[in-house]
């Protein structure tokens, strides 16, 4: 069988849950947000590419595979990557043409990168393009962090800076798409690096600094506004949120009242009421006005309070896109705890995706609270004025006997 896209689709789904159960958390760079990268990229070059579906859905599985290795070994991870594909594309009793395709495109991301067919070329570029991205200096500072925490390699931020630079300068490209379209871009990743190393100790280019904060070379001028700015964020969002759930409070303590207060009121009537409603039968509509002008607020005041837990499975592309709130339970708790840490570890080195997170749950706090007040008003105006209405019923009702 030739690879075609339900196995691409199925590879998807096995890599994504085989690295959430097997991927040590200190890999904070090559993880499964790395894989989503190269998997996007792959497509990007091959759809500027013009490559026919089967050797793009070939490709697509290989970058899925790539870093799969890590869960076995560091040193020659590509190795053990090829293996684990391998042993995923017999299950699918796939041609071992495409398999070795398959192998020969990951053991080709071995650095340093020699590949020989345009297939290996793509997967290459593809697992090399966030140095030509605008968050190059994120993915390098996730990178550093991976090497403290997996090789135990520590530098300081000059020689970090080398070390990019280096590495970055040696660096080539090798389809002819990236080669157009992302050396130039790579290149100003380095200009950037290089303006930073030869930033005077005490002085602060704010521009170049603003860009490349993830390295931590910030002056004390610097510092000082950004702890500002974040204190003045942090108390936005813990206001914002406060408010919220004081509101949320209120609302269910009123709540709680229409509850308290309709419930005496129905065993008051049906203790004292329904037993002379056989004598008095004038007192019938009246007290079934009332009845149900108490279980209608009843019901209100329940909708009010009632917990909600959203059903909505959370999609992969959701993941991709950040579109998932993970300080809300409503939206985590269906995903694996690996795949939350991975989230939450993410979310931390991601300040634009933090605040649009923090963001998204001061929203949708401000939407349940919306629905809360809602039924709540309509509680309260049943009550007022079907309480009315019933208190008129039992007066005309006396005045026509009497």
């Amino acid at each position: 069988m030739k690879i075609n896209s339900k196995i691409t689709e199925a590879a998807e789904k096995y890599v994504t849950a085989f690295l959430a159960a097997n991927l040590d958390t200190k890999f904070v760079y090559h993880d499964i947000n790395h894989t989503r990268d190269v998997v996007k990229a792959v497509r990007e070059i091959c759809d500027e590419s013009k490559i026919e579906k089967h050797e793009k859905n070939t490709l697509l599985i290989a970058a899925w595979f790539h870093d799969t290795g890590y869960t076995k070994i560091i040193d020659r991870h590509e190795d053990a990557g090829a293996v684990i594909a391998e042993e995923f594309l017999k299950e699918y009793a796939v041609d071992q043409a495409d398999i070795d395709i398959v192998k020969s495109c990951i053991i080709a991301t071995h650095y340093p990168q020699y590949p020989l067919t345009p297939g290996e070329k793509i997967l290459c570029d593809a697992d090399m393009m966030h140095l030509s991205s605008k968050s190059f200096m994120k993915k390098a500072d996730l990178l550093r962090e991976e090497w403290v925490l997996s090789r135990d390699k520590t530098y300081t931020d000059e020689e970090w800076i080398d070390l990019n630079i280096q590495f970055m300068s040696y660096h080539q490209y090798h389809t002819e798409y990236c080669k157009k379209n992302r050396e130039a871009k790579k290149a100003k990743n380095i200009q950037k690096l290089v303006a930073i190393k030869q930033l005077p100790e005490r002085e602060s280019n704010t521009d170049i600094i603003e860009e490349n904060r993830e390295l931590e070379i910030l002056k004390k001028n610097k510092k000082s506004k950004e702890k500002e700015f974040g204190r003045g964020v942090e108390t936005l969002f813990k206001i914002a949120s406060g408010n919220h759930m004081r509101l949320s409070g209120m609302a269910d303590n009123k709540a709680h009242i229409l509850l308290s207060i309709n419930s005496i009121i129905i065993s008051v009537v049906l203790s004292v009421l329904a037993k002379k409603l056989t004598e008095s039968s004038y007192l019938i509509v009246p007290t079934f006005l009332l009845m149900l002008v108490c279980l209608t607020t009843i019901v209100f005041a329940v909708l009010t309070t009632r917990p909600k837990v959203s059903k909505n499975d959370i999609t992969e592309e959701q993941m991709n896109n950040k579109e998932v709130n993970l300080l809300f339970f409503g939206h985590f708790h269906q995903l694996e705890v690996k795949a939350y840490e991975g989230g939450v570890r993410e979310m931390m080195h991601d300040n634009d995706y933090l605040y649009k997170t923090l963001t998204r749950d001061v929203y949708f706090l401000g939407k349940v609270l919306a629905n809360k007040y809602r039924y709540l008003n309509i509680g309260y105006m049943i009550f007022m004025y079907g309480l009315i209405a019933s208190v008129i019923a039992f007066g005309v009702s006396f005045f026509f006997v009497g």
